[in-house]
């Protein structure tokens, strides 16, 4: 089986004051009204993928289900709450901005 050349692991998106700080004090997988009773939104929920050199991977879901954000969180156009995205072995979320 060829080596995972993307990583994602459990990877969250949560907009809201003091977020990271919030979902951190919640626990491994808070429920969706954990998350609202601390005023928070949830975008993308412990999402978890492995994409191996030259495969094509597709996200799919509803309209609103968060593809576009995890995809986001990814390539860093915007930050994950919590989680890890790595390629080529490197987690790209310990990455200097210059990286």
């Amino acid at each position: 089986m060829p080596r995972a050349k993307l990583v994602c692991r459990n990877v969250w998106k949560v907009f809201g004051a003091r977020s990271a700080t919030h979902l951190a004090a919640l626990g491994a997988n808070p429920s969706l009204e954990q998350l609202q009773a601390q005023g928070l939104v949830p975008a993308v929920r412990d999402a978890s993928l492995e994409v191996a050199e030259g495969e094509i991977f597709v996200i799919m879901g509803l309209s609103g289900s968060g593809k576009s954000t995890l995809v986001r969180c990814m390539s860093r156009l915007i930050e994950p709450t919590s989680g890890e995205v790595i390629f080529n072995g490197q987690n790209l979320l310990t990455a200097s901005k210059r990286r």
